[in-house]
């Protein structure tokens, strides 16, 4: 037995006598020492503060590497390699100076002592009061605005209303995922004109552009809907993979669009603007997902492997698509949507030539949307439009922003594209045919379905009734108004009337 005669009073501790308690205080103090690494590593980014959790309970942390802040999901492929990286730090520092902990940290280098470390971050991230939001590439903190310049020194772009500055360790967190691309550091004193060269559009689609460009650097939806079509050898995808590398760069600069609604919705949460290639078709399903992505309606999603559980996503994602027609049925899209009709080019230019010109003129291209944006942060406020459109938000952003005769230009589109649909809709086709030389129809749908069912290819009440209901603010918009009337029996009956 041992005795400790101190100011606090006798304290007796008993001397481990057999191997297994031998054993069993070496593993404990190892254990602690293993500990103490585990504590160092976050400590240095600020202990438990470091640890957080989003919304949807997925645990994250703050690291401080190579003098900088780095965000990861503690369960990233990076935070574990960064891990791992600091333990080998750790062994080669102890070798020479205390051997007994440079074994400590060799164990600690298991591949169940480095799993068992992270079910540690986890639970005390997942535990942690300390709630966060992670972004991608864009974000919005007390009225400024973030742009991730995803570069090796995390440094974003920070946007107020009296300018722009780039700045280390913002006060929002930014999530990398795999294909991300740095921006380059951005340059003052350029025109926004000098991006007018580099894309095969007119001098009336040319504004939509830079707003639909502005609005997607806005951390806030609702967002446009960028559609442009044209035959083979108008340029559609260089034109969109110009505007993806330009604010939003990534190694897949354009895709196939998604499948499903759950592919969509991920490919949403891995980057901030969607650009999908070579559209020939869209389904009144994925219409409606994409306008759910653009609007930020969200979306709940089982799981895989579970019964119970959910993702969660809620955010609001810029879209952008091309093919050689407009795949535009559905009116609710056609609404939110900017499209543009790319015409063939007389002499092509090598994609080399193409890529090496927007290279050299990226920086100054972006520093000269930062200055719009500046102004936009600052007129916003004050920006008020006499008769806003469905996407008043990104009318009004593109107005305090300062693009030039931007409601003209986006009335116009908007009257093109309402024109264009209904002229490639059998349906609205037969309604005007039908409204050619009367003023006011009445009937129930049944009736309706008699007439316009041959021609329209309706076979089915309830179909045509849903999609009338659909095309009505369309139609409206060429003089045609369809009113419904209260219910009556087991019919309710409708006028369609010829105004203006």
């Amino acid at each position: 037995m041992m005795t400790d005669d101190s100011d606090g009073g006798d304290k007796v501790v008993a001397f481990p006598t057999t191997p297994e308690e031998r054993r069993a205080l070496r593993k404990a103090k190892q254990d602690r020492d293993r500990q103490r690494l585990i504590n160092t590593f976050i400590d240095d980014a600020g202990g438990d503060q470091a640890l957080f959790r989003t919304l949807d309970n997925i645990a994250y942390a703050d690291l401080i590497l190579a003098g900088h802040r780095e965000t990861w999901p503690v369960r990233s492929v990076q935070f574990r390699h960064a891990y791992l990286r600091y333990l080998r730090q750790q062994l080669d520092r102890l070798l020479d100076t205390e051997p007994i902990m440079a074994l400590v940290a060799k164990t600690a280098m298991s591949k169940a002592a480095i799993n068992a470390s992270l079910d540690n971050f986890e639970t005390r991230a997942i535990c942690s009061s300390m709630v966060r939001e992670v972004h991608v590439r864009v974000a919005g903190h007390n009225g400024d605005i973030y742009i991730d310049m995803a570069n090796a020194d995390w440094h974003a772009i920070r946007i107020t209303p009296a300018g722009w500055s780039v700045v280390e360790s913002p006060p929002v967190r930014f999530v990398r995922t795999a294909g991300t691309l740095a921006l380059p550091m951005p340059v003052r004193g350029t025109k926004i004109d000098a991006l007018r060269s580099l894309l095969n559009t007119t001098d009336t689609d040319f504004p939509l552009v830079i707003a639909f460009l502005l609005a997607a650097l806005h951390p806030r939806g609702p967002y446009p809907i960028l559609i442009l079509y044209g035959v083979q050898g108008s340029a559609k995808t260089n034109f969109l993979r110009r505007l993806r590398m330009l604010i939003d760069p990534h190694a897949v600069e354009t895709s196939a669009l998604p499948p499903s609604g759950r592919e969509l919705f991920i490919a949403a949460r891995n980057t901030h603007l969607q650009t999908f290639e070579n559209v020939s078709k869209l389904s009144d399903l994925m219409s409606d997902h994409l306008c759910r992505l653009a609007t930020g309606s969200g979306l709940r999603m089982r799981r895989l492997f579970k019964d119970t559980d959910e993702t969660l996503f809620r955010s609001a994602r810029p879209i952008a698509f091309e093919g050689i027609s407009n795949v535009v049925t559905r009116p609710d899209l056609q609404d939110r949507a900017v499209i543009m009709k790319l015409e063939s080019i007389p002499e092509y230019v090598t994609e080399r030539e193409l890529h090496t010109a927007f290279k050299q003129q990226h920086a100054e291209i972006l520093g000269a949307l930062l200055d719009m944006m500046v102004c936009g942060l600052a007129n916003l406020p004050t920006t008020k439009l006499v008769k806003p459109p469905r996407m008043a938000d990104f009318a009004t952003w593109a107005v305090a922003c300062g693009v030039e005769r931007f409601e003209e230009h986006y009335a116009a589109n908007r009257s093109n594209a309402i024109a264009t649909m209904l002229a490639f809709d059998p349906l609205a086709e037969a309604i005007q045919t039908l409204m050619v030389r009367r003023k006011v129809w009445r009937g129930v749908m049944r009736d309706l379905l008699n007439v316009v069912g041959p021609t329209s290819g309706f076979k089915d009440a309830n179909k045509l009734s849903s999609a009338l209901r659909r095309l009505t603010p369309p139609l409206a918009t060429v003089g045609i108004k369809v009113i419904f009337e209260d219910r009556r029996a087991e019919h309710r009956p409708f006028r369609i009337e010829r105004i203006g």
